[in-house]
């Protein structure tokens, strides 16, 4: 049927002309599906299908509702378009109900992993070189206008600020995306479900931790209980590291068997961000114990440890959205917001 489409298409207009005209799929997606033609030689609705954004009824629908008509330009056409001349595309594409991409009230998210990942790292770099440049100024420059409202507000070592907001978000977006591997994975009974679901609630806890600083409130009385110091000053590192390794052996097996991909980003993405909150802090504690935490020289190291989280949760994300777009052939998801009253 597919084929068939696109054989009329070449006399008349493409295909994607009119699924562009109807505004069943956007221009973006069309150039994707078109680059991934000349790449495989694939047929373009086969393509569109097979990334969700076109179901194959759709694709039939437009055959004979509208590119046939449109082809032949007989009195049958008229007909097709309900006796109406002058009615439009759109509004013959909308009396189609299973149509699955994006109506007039639908609002359209394109997640590109390379893309997604590219504006993560410019932010975290921003982010960070702003807060270590605030802090600069407060230990090296004269006072100006607004330094000491801003410095606060970017500075990466505080809570409830934007860096802050940043990190949490982040953590839970690895969350949302993995809860919606583990709902695809429900839904063909893969065996590694409960894994992906774990993921998603330890992901889930650690953007809460992050919002509300819940792990640095054990600092205290850890380290007055256990009279930690050292490399140890910030005492939370201990339970923090029994929790690691707990996880990774945990998922050990699970990682084994994703694809090779996966699995070495995976394993990046926690090396750098365990390396980070776990092997920075430790430094910073050495330093801090021996000088004080008010100094720029912590300044930095804590920049470097922020960083290095900041880093791994954007490698983390890189990983669940590449693996979503080459295991999972992408996810489309909708939101509808409708009374549930049938139209007149």
């Amino acid at each position: 049927m597919i084929s068939e489409i696109e054989e009329h298409s070449k006399v008349t207009k493409p295909l994607g002309a009119y699924l562009i005209e109807a505004g069943t799929i956007t221009p973006e997606q069309l150039e994707i599906a078109l680059k991934k033609q000349n790449r495989s030689g694939k047929r373009l609705g086969t393509i569109l299908v097979d990334c969700g954004w076109v179901k194959q009824q759709t694709i039939e629908y437009l055959m004979e509702k509208i590119v046939l008509p449109h082809r032949y330009k007989s009195e049958t056409s008229k007909t097709e378009f309900n006796g109406n001349p002058h009615l439009t595309l759109i509004e013959t594409v909308s009396n189609y109900p299973q149509t699955t991409s994006s109506s007039l009230g639908d609002l359209t998210i394109y997640l590109p992993p390379k893309k997604t990942t590219r504006f993560l790292v410019i932010l975290v770099s921003s982010l960070v070189l702003c807060s270590l440049f605030l802090q600069f100024s407060i230990y090296f420059l004269p006072d100006y206008f607004l330094r000491d409202t801003l410095a606060p507000v970017f500075n990466i070592d505080k809570e409830q600020n934007i860096p802050t907001l940043y990190s949490w978000s982040a953590l839970l977006f690895c969350a949302m995306l993995l809860a919606i591997i583990a709902q695809a994975k429900k839904a063909v009974r893969d065996r590694h479900v409960n894994h992906w679901k774990l993921l998603a609630v330890i992901f889930a806890y650690l953007s809460i931790d992050e919002a509300l600083s819940l792990h640095e409130k054990f600092i205290e009385p850890l380290r007055t209980s256990l009279n930690t110091g050292g490399i140890l000053y910030y005492a939370w590192v201990i339970p923090g590291a029994i929790f690691a390794i707990a996880v990774f052996l945990r998922f050990l097996k699970f990682i084994n068997v994703l694809p090779a991909k996966t699995k070495r980003l995976f394993l990046m993405a926690g090396a750098v961000f365990v390396g980070g909150a776990l092997g920075m802090e430790l430094l910073s504690g050495a330093y801090a114990e021996l000088y004080t935490d008010e100094n720029f020289v912590t300044a930095i190291l804590t920049s470097i440890e922020e960083f290095m989280e900041m880093i791994g949760i954007v490698i983390f994300i890189y990983a669940l959205l590449s693996y979503i777009s080459s295991e999972l052939k992408g996810i489309n998801l909708q939101l509808r917001i409708a009374d549930g009253k049938k139209s007149v």
